[in-house]
C-alpha cells in the first residue's frame, strides 16, 4: 500500500528513512524542509501490513526512495507513471524491478562510508562557505551531468532552504585568486552527513584537490558526531573515495524513464 503522507505518519516515514541513510536522510531532509504542506515536495510512505516499507520523496520529476526488501514496486511503478517522474534514485534492486515494470534506462554505482575512524585535526584555509553563483559554475564546467540535470534556479531554491535551517552546508575551494572547487554536506539524519557535489573544474584536477574537499566534509561531520556517507558517481571514483577512507556498502540505482 501507498499513501500520501500525514502528520500520523511521520514516524513510519522517518522509520523508513533509515533504511537506506544517503537516500533516507536526503527524504528526511527534505520533510524537514518543506514540510507536508508544500506544492513543490511531495511525500509518500509504502507499508508492508502495518509496517513501513519504503519512504518516497518527490520534487520536480525527482523521485527518490528509501526501503528495505519489502517495498512492492508495483505501487512505485504506478506513481512514477501517474506523477510523470522522470529520474528514481533508490537501490540497485529496486531499482532494476522498476525499470521490469516501467522500462527506462539505469545507472549505479556503490553507497559509501567512512570506515577509517577519527580524522587527525588539519587546516583548510583555501576552504570557505560557498557562493551559490560560483559553486553553480563550478559544478557546470566541471561535468556533463551537472550541464544536464541543473537548473539554476530550482537548484538554488531547495539549496538555500536547506542551508537557511541548518540542514545542509555549502563549500568552495579556492586556488590563484579564484573558486576551482566545491563540496557539500547535502543532507543530514541522526546517524550520518552525506557528502554530495564534489567537483574540481578540468584545469585544476589531478592535483588531489577533490580529495582534499572531500578530508575537509569529512571533518565537518565528524565535529558533528556523525558518520560521513556518499555516493560514488561511478566506479572508478569509488577507488579514489576509498583511499582517503570510505568503503562500499552496497549499491544504489537511478532509472530514467
Amino acid at each position: 500500500m501507498l499513501i500520501p503522507v500525514t502528520a500520523a505518519d511521520i514516524p513510519d516515514f522517518q522509520t523508513a528513512c533509515a533504511y537506506e541513510h544517503v537516500f533516507g536522510s536526503r527524504a528526511l531532509t527534505a520533510l524537514r524542509t518543506y514540510g507536508l504542506g508544500s506544492a513543490d515536495a511531495h511525500f509518500f510512505l509504502c507499508r508492508k501490513g502495518r509496517e513501513p516499507s519504503a519512504a518516497l520523496y518527490l520534487l520536480g520529476d525527482v523521485l527518490t526512495i528509501s526501503s528495505d526488501d519489502r517495498a512492492d514496486p508495483a505501487p512505485i511503478a504506478e506513481l512514477a507513471q501517474r506523477m510523470q517522474v522522470h529520474e528514481i534514485d533508490t537501490n540497485w534492486t529496486q531499482c532494476q524491478a522498476l525499470q521490469k515494470l516501467i522500462g527506462g534506462h539505469t545507472d549505479s554505482s556503490y553507497y559509501m562510508v567512512y570506515r577509517s575512524g577519527k580524522q587527525p585535526p588539519e587546516d583548510f584555509p583555501d576552504i570557505a562557505h560557498g557562493d551559490l553563483h560560483a559553486v553553480f559554475t563550478v559544478l557546470q564546467r566541471s561535468h556533463a551531468y551537472y550541464r544536464t540535470h541543473l537548473d539554476f534556479a530550482p537548484w538554488a531554491a531547495d539549496l538555500n532552504g536547506r542551508l537557511s535551517r541548518g540542514l545542509a552546508a555549502l563549500y568552495q575551494l579556492e586556488a590563484d585568486g579564484q573558486v576551482v572547487g566545491t563540496g557539500s554536506i547535502v543532507s543530514w539524519d541522526d546517524e550520518c552527513g552525506v557528502i554530495g557535489e564534489v567537483a574540481v573544474v578540468p584545469e585544476y584536477r589531478h592535483r588531489g584537490l577533490g580529495s582534499r574537499i572531500s578530508r575537509f566534509l569529512v571533518q565537518r561531520i565528524q565535529q558533528a558526531g556523525k558518520t560521513p556517507r556518499l555516493i560514488a558517481g561511478y566506479d572508478e571514483v569509488a577507488e579514489l573515495y576509498r583511499q582517503i577512507g570510505f568503503a562500499p556498502c552496497g549499491r544504489w540505482g537511478e532509472l530514467y524513464l
